[in-house]
């Protein structure tokens, strides 16, 4: 039996009580840390049975190192150093573990994961079950494959989609649960603090872009969340997802006030509301009524600008050029929650878009309506989204949508997308 257990200026260590306590030898931890001096600090206070190996800072670096230390296919036990008990059901916990290895050795799979709960009241089975699972960083248990390297700060959530794509599935174990001081001061966790709520949103929103086969659900990313010391660990759910449509969690409206800042103090573009026969001079949008927009990044001139101004086909408008500091927040912002490249953002006030595709995008869209309003909800493929500080992710120029036709209040949309293949 191998424990393997990261820890970083934690030197009582409770995850090694309590296994001490359950009865678990202590010649079974590895015990990991940043540097020389964080192993002076441990051995300090532990027991020198425990193994203390200096590997690297950051969690997602120490996890790597782990999974680089073993060899290849070795069955390892993984734990956080803040796991304050284990909630024994039926089972002791030294048979629950060796059990679970013997299953793992056994199974197709290479990942088990344990309830993310310390209530038996939510445990309805026992033994093992297949199938699609989060397998929270707090414990796990790992068939080590070398090949699954995680670089998000949701390494768990990331894991847990790697091991899936690879092998099909992963395993949850029944038998037993955990007690623990989630995200508490110092230790490893607390990277979710320092690093931030923007890099956090940034980051869940690539893993659920590049993995969005699935999609992860039960989830609110609030400030409280990133560095929730007086919070329990949050349920997260992870489900096969069919839809091209993509549906990010609700963004921290105090992300959008410089930008709403400079969008009020703007006159935004006229256009004149399209009547089908009618000739409007290039000055709308088909199905559109009339409407307040502006573009921000790149454009495509038409050939007739192209020929008598002498420009290129594609060149950044002529509002990016004369207001570069809304284009700079534009990308800011832009950068937190659209996980793919983009050349432009169209930008419309109070606009009740009709049916329409967007022919000039190459690949996927990311809107998201800014401001104090309510209804005037978008429809993608007869499916209502409510985009009010929540992103929505889909291909605008394969999926016709519109809005409902019911605003009130004072609303921006913007819309991210890219015109360069």
């Amino acid at each position: 039996m191998k424990i393997a257990i990261p820890s970083y200026n934690r030197p009582e260590c409770l995850t090694i009580k309590s296994l001490e306590k359950h009865g678990i030898d202590l010649d079974n931890i590895y015990l990991f840390v940043a540097n020389e001096e964080q192993e002076e600090l441990y051995r300090k206070n532990l027991d020198n049975k425990i193994k203390i190996i200096i590997g690297i800072k950051g969690l997602c670096n120490i996890r790597n190192f782990i999974t680089n230390y073993f060899d290849e296919g070795e069955i390892l036990i993984c734990m956080d150093d803040d796991i304050k008990d284990f909630v024994i059901l039926e089972k002791p916990l030294l048979q629950v573990l060796n059990d679970s290895i013997s299953y793992l050795e056994k199974s197709p799979y290479q990942l088990i994961g344990f309830p993310p709960t310390s209530n038996p009241f939510y445990i309805k089975k026992k033994g093992y079950t297949d199938g699609i699972f989060f397998c929270i960083g707090v414990l796990w248990m790992v068939k080590n494959d070398k090949s699954i390297i995680v670089d998000n700060i949701l390494e768990d959530v990331e894991r847990t989609f790697l091991s899936v794509d690879k092998y099909g599935g992963v395993i949850r174990c029944h038998d037993i649960m955990y007690k623990t001081r989630f995200c508490a001061k110092n230790g490893l966790e607390k990277e979710r603090k320092e690093l931030g709520y923007e890099k956090y949103y940034q980051d869940f929103v690539k893993l659920q872009y590049k993995y969005s086969q699935y999609c992860i659900s039960k989830i609110k990313i609030t400030q409280a969340f990133i560095c929730p010391f007086d919070y329990p660990n949050p349920h997260f759910g992870i489900k096969k997802n069919a839809s091209p449509i993509i549906k990010l969690p609700k963004i921290d409206p105090r992300i959008f006030e410089p930008l709403l800042n400079m969008l009020e103090k703007i006159s935004l573009k006229r256009c004149k509301a399209y009547i089908d026969g009618e000739k409007n001079n290039g000055n709308y949008r088909k199905n559109f009524p009339q409407h307040e927009s502006i573009v921000y990044g790149y454009i495509i001139n038409r050939p007739a600008i192209m020929k008598k101004w002498g420009k290129e086909k594609m060149d950044l408008s002529r509002f990016t050029k004369k207001k570069p500091l809304i284009w700079d927040e534009l990308k800011r912002i832009g950068d937190i929650f659209v996980p793919f490249p983009y050349s432009s953002c169209y930008i419309c006030h109070n606009t009740v878009a009709g049916k329409h595709l967007d022919n000039s995008n190459v690949g996927m869209s990311c809107i998201v309506s800014i401001g104090n309003y309510e209804g005037c909800n978008l429809v993608i493929g007869n499916k209502k989204y409510d985009a009010h500080y929540q992103p929505i992710i889909f291909d605008g120029s394969k999926i016709e949508h519109w809005n409902t036709d019911d605003l009130v209040g004072n609303k921006y949309s913007l819309i991210y997308y890219n015109l360069f293949k």
